[in-house]
C-alpha cells in the first residue's frame, strides 16, 4: 500500500485500534520506530477499514493469545513495515481476534479459503503428512469456457456461477482436517489430508457430477456449466514440498483434462 507521508499513514490506520492492542510503523530495516500506538490511545474514526488490507502481502504469527500481523508499505517513496498487535484479552474478547484471522484467509466473493491460506496451510499438511507417512491428495479444478460466460453474460453472473460452484465444493469437503480455496479467478485448489488417489478421484468425480447436474438461471435463462479437474496425490518420497510444486503437478493434469473434452477428471 502506498501512502504519501507518515501523518497520512497514521490517519488512515487509526480506525484499526479498534481491532489491534498495538499499531507500529517501522522503517525498512525494522530498526527503527516511526509511530506507535497502543491500547492508552483514543480511536479516531476514518474511512479506512480493516478490508483495506485484505490484499497486502502480509506475514502472520499467531499463539493461542495474540495475533502478529506485518504489512509491508509505501510511504513517501520508502519501504516500511505497519505492525498489528492483537491480544486476545482486549477487550476481554476474542471475538474482533477470530474475525481478523477470518477475514485474513477468506476469499471475498467465495468465502471459501484464499490464496494466502493456501501459501501458509499447504506446507503445513505436506509436513504433516509426510512427518506420519501418510499421502495427501489435492484437486485442482477451473471452470470450463469462464470466459465465455463472462463475455456473453457480464461479469455480475461470473460472480454469480463462481458463488454456486463454491457452494458445491463446500458440500462435498466435509472432513475436518480438509480444505478448498479458491486459488484465483475461477480456479479452486482442494486439500485432502490421509486420503488416497482413487478416493481422491471419487470425491472430484463427485463433485464434478453435482456441477453438471446442476442449472444456473442467467439473464432469465438456464445455463449448464462443467468443471474440469486435476487429481494429484503426494508421498514423502514424491519429492514435492511447496505450493508451486504442487500446482505444477496439478496444472498439468487439468491441461489433459481440457484437451480430452472438458468435464473430465484426470489423475
Amino acid at each position: 500500500m502506498n501512502f504519501d507521508s507518515l501523518n497520512q499513514t497514521v490517519a488512515s490506520i487509526r480506525i484499526l485500534q479498534k481491532f489491534y492492542s498495538i499499531i507500529r510503523i517501522w522503517d525498512a530495516n525494522h530498526k527503527q520506530i516511526l509511530y506507535q500506538c497502543d491500547d492508552n490511545a483514543d480511536p479516531v474514526e476514518t474511512s479506512v477499514s480493516i478490508a483495506d488490507f485484505r490484499d497486502a502481502a502480509l506475514s502472520i504469527n499467531e499463539n493461542e493469545n495474540t495475533l502478529e500481523i506485518s504489512i509491508p508499505v509505501n510511504i513517501d517513496g520508502q519501504s516500511c513495515s505497519l505492525e498489528l498487535i492483537q491480544h486476545s484479552e482486549k477487550n476481554g474478547s476474542t471475538s474482533s481476534l477470530r474475525h481478523m484471522q477470518k477475514l485474513i484467509i477468506t476469499d471475498s466473493l467465495t468465502n471459501l479459503y484464499n490464496r494466502r491460506y493456501i501459501d501458509e496451510q499447504l506446507p503445513v499438511n505436506l509436513e504433516k503428512a509426510f512427518h506420519n507417512s501418510e499421502p495427501v491428495s489435492f484437486i485442482y479444478a477451473d471452470i470450463d469456457l469462464f470466459k465465455k460466460i463472462n463475455d456473453q453474460y457480464g461479469h455480475i453472473a461470473g460472480d454469480y456461477v463462481l458463488n454456486e460452484i463454491a457452494d458445491i465444493f463446500q458440500r462435498h469437503i466435509r472432513r475436518k482436517s480438509g480444505w478448498v480455496a479458491r486459488y484465483g479467478g475461477d480456479e479452486f485448489l482442494t486439500c485432502l489430508p490421509e486420503i488416497n488417489t482413487n478416493t481422491a478421484i471419487k470425491i472430484a468425480n463427485r463433485i464434478r457430477r453435482a456441477v453438471e447436474d446442476k442449472s444456473f438461471y442467467i439473464n432469465d435463462h438456464f445455463l449448464k456449466i462443467t468443471c474440469s479437474f486435476g487429481v494429484q496425490t503426494v508421498y514423502n518420497s514424491s519429492g514435492v514440498h511447496t505450493v508451486n510444486q504442487v500446482v505444477g503437478l496439478l496444472d498439468k493434469k487439468l491441461y489433459l483434462a481440457k484437451k480430452k473434452g472438458r468435464n473430465k477428471v484426470v489423475a
